[in-house]
């Protein structure tokens, strides 16, 4: 055979495949896109870095937001510009504790303008530990951010401005998502023996846009089967398994070092000559009987309010915050968010807390 022939057989060969795969992978896309994926950024310790980065450019007259996801989902970006005139600076993440970053925002930069904190209380009392998932997993975002390479910044420039934006079967989270696409996940649901039940499945939640600006996916909205799975897994991981229960003592304790912690910090951050606004979110059936039963309110908000001295919202005390109907127990559809951010901000003006 000629080299010419050998030649053209090579390069008709590399075509090929070459074509099946843009085919299979077009075609994978498609298929992805018909189910309801969408192509965002993954909501991850780099892109979290990303924006935690701007902080320190900020002036008096800058919001910044941080807490756990009902912050993150009730507060929408563009409807607080709309309302005050410039969008917040959103460094909530979804399933976590607010400490890090507290402590984070106080100590470790010179920001002095205002702080939206969130306190949902299952996540704001864990304990501060590595050995518990809320507290470390944003820990580790907090280190990441101030430890990051010039070479993780590429490659997350590069991520978020390519592939991020093109396929929707690479978008990610640090969440527990059974349905996400990555190899990681689908990995995990191949059915294995397992000694020890484990939760039940969690479906995709959420996505955010590059400014962590969230939505709630249209699922939870249309597919009440889809709901159900996200509130028993609420169900099941916001209060301790039967049996499991720490001691009275424990939890005393626990309760008063995170309030102490936290008014010692705010302090701090007011005497710079920053401004400070409590929110508790709305929460309704199964999730808020937990909050009621291991959270007591007064034990919890009030104690904590009054410790920090600061304006404070409770959807208990506030109408405009509390006539929504939650699809899972925990969150506002991002249509009831829209107007939620536009009444909550008018009326922080009105107290003159904004």
């Amino acid at each position: 055979m000629k080299t010419q022939e050998v030649a053209s057989i090579k390069n008709s060969t590399i075509i090929l495949a070459l074509a099946l795969a843009v085919t299979a992978i077009a075609g994978w896309e498609m298929y992805c896109r018909s189910l309801g994926y969408e192509a965002n950024p993954n909501d991850d310790k780099h892109l979290w870095a990303e924006h935690r980065a701007q902080l320190d450019d900020l002036t008096s007259d800058d919001v910044t937001i941080i807490g756990s996801s009902r912050v993150m989902f009730n507060f929408q970006q563009e409807q607080w510009k709309e309302a005050h005139g410039k969008k917040p600076l959103m460094l909530a993440a979804a399933g976590s504790s607010v400490m890090p970053v507290l402590r984070d925002v106080v100590k470790n930069s010179d920001f002095a303008g205002t702080l939206v904190v969130g306190v949902t209380p299952p996540l704001f009392f864990v304990p501060p530990s590595m050995d518990v998932i809320p507290f470390a997993r944003i820990q580790t975002w907090v280190d990441h951010a101030l430890d990051r390479t010039y070479a993780d910044r590429f490659n997350h420039f590069i991520a978020v401005n390519s592939t991020q934006q093109a396929f929707s079967f690479l978008t990610t989270s640090n969440e527990v998502f059974y349905n996400e696409l990555d190899l990681r996940t689908m990995l995990e649901q191949i059915p294995l023996p397992q000694r020890l039940p484990g939760p039940p499945k969690f479906p995709i939640l959420y996505q955010v846009d590059r400014d962590r600006n969230v939505h709630l996916v249209k699922h939870v909205l249309e597919d009440p089967d889809y709901a159900g799975m996200v509130t028993q897994f609420w169900s099941a991981v916001f209060q301790p398994p039967p049996g499991t229960e720490p001691a009275p003592e424990i939890v005393e304790e626990n309760r008063k070092a995170i309030i102490g912690e936290t008014s010692e910090l705010l302090a701090e951050f007011k005497a710079r000559g920053g401004k400070v606004i409590l929110v508790r979110c709305p929460s309704q059936s199964g999730v808020r009987d937990i909050e009621a039963t291991f959270y007591p309110r007064a034990d919890y908000w009030d104690a904590l309010v009054n410790a920090v001295d600061a304006p404070a919202y409770h959807f208990e005390d506030h109408p405009f915050m509390n006539r929504y109907e939650l699809p899972e127990w925990s969150h506002l559809a991002t249509e009831d968010a829209k107007q939620f951010t536009l009444d909550f901000v008018e009326k922080a003006k009105a107290d003159k807390a904004l």
